[in-house]
């Protein structure tokens, strides 16, 4: 697409069309004269030659799934690497959980869940059947956008850069660069290697602050003694027994008690320390899909069973996990 149109459509990028920044760039809304809504992502980091970034394009363009924000085109100049995307006019999920404005309602639980569910699949999706595999590395409730039915699509997926086919377990970091605040995963800090369980871990937040109403880095129900941030308060609460406290109270007491709390005990498990004993995103998808299973949200069934022997190993060594904490 041509950098002149682009930019009339954002007002030559003007702040006031931004609808959210992260670490690969900010996203604009865009205004065709033909009366179209876009989304334009302006990249930051320009270092991919333009032959890299052409074939990055090309891959990206075939990766399409219901709950991805579809990319539908490009723009690529000396200084400039823009993608232009289908726009999303409910917005991020942060926003739509955590800057309420008055007069706003908060989310109600069904829609919560539907938004927890779709995100899931998507997610596995990229993991499993994805080829090669994608690694998000950058998950947080700011790349989970709304659609007018507030269907969740994920935006950012193969921006850190697709995952080596070779190596399809680990994909090194560039430059350890981190993704946000609050979503990432303790062993990265020591490994600087983006895995699936990475990934996991920072979409347990996600799921924790869809189940709490929380913030990842400020908890605002914590007493004012507690300085940590929201996967910290968690596990404090969790090893106290009193995890049901976590659960957000515009929520609680109106028929969806059992359900919070089977959430709220998987969103817990995707963020243990302990990277091997997380479930992989197959089985959160799986986990979520039963929890809702009463609302009929999911259309046809488009995620297959992993294949690779690395999920199969960890299925048994979950399955073996459990059963000796039953025997236990």
């Amino acid at each position: 697409m041509r950098l002149s149109d682009l930019m009339k459509a954002t007002n030559n990028f003007s702040k006031d069309y931004i609808i959210g920044s992260g670490r690969t760039g900010s996203m604009y809304r865009a205004a065709l004269d033909d009366g179209t809504s876009l989304m334009v992502k302006r990249l930051q980091d320009t270092q991919h030659s333009e032959k890299e970034f052409v074939s990055e394009m090309a891959t990206l363009g075939n990766v399409k799934h219901r709950n991805l924000v579809p990319l539908l085109g490009f723009c690529m100049t000396k200084k400039e690497r823009l993608l232009v995307y289908k726009y999303m006019p409910n917005g991020t999920l942060h926003d739509r959980l955590h800057v309420v404005n008055e007069g706003d309602k908060t989310m109600e639980w069904p829609l919560r869940l539907k938004i927890g569910i779709g995100a899931a699949k998507g997610f596995a999706w990229l993991h499993h059947n994805c080829n090669p595999r994608i690694i998000h590395r950058n998950i947080s409730s700011k790349c989970i956008l709304l659609d007018a039915d507030f269907e969740p699509k994920i935006s950012d997926f193969g921006l850190a850069r697709l995952m080596n086919p070779v190596d399809t377990h680990l994909s090194t970091f560039v430059n350890g660069e981190f993704g946000d605040l609050g979503y990432v995963a303790p062993e990265y800090a020591r490994t600087l290697v983006a895995t699936p369980k990475g990934d996991v871990y920072s979409f347990g937040v996600v799921l924790l602050e869809l189940v709490t109403g929380e913030r990842p880095t400020y908890v605002a129900k914590a007493p004012d003694s507690f300085k940590g941030n929201l996967v910290e308060w968690i596990t404090q609460l969790s090893s106290n027994s009193k995890l049901h406290d976590a659960i957000d109270e515009s929520l609680a007491g109106k028929g969806y008690d059992g359900e919070l709390f089977q959430f709220l005990k998987v969103a817990y498990n995707c963020v243990i320390p302990a990277h091997k004993e997380r479930p992989t995103m197959f089985e959160v998808y799986q986990l979520l899909r039963a929890i809702g299973e009463r609302y009929n949200f999911t259309t046809a069934d488009d995620i297959l069973m992993p294949s690779d022997t690395g999920d199969a190993d960890f299925i048994e060594e979950l399955i073996v996990a459990r059963e000796g904490k039953e025997n236990h």
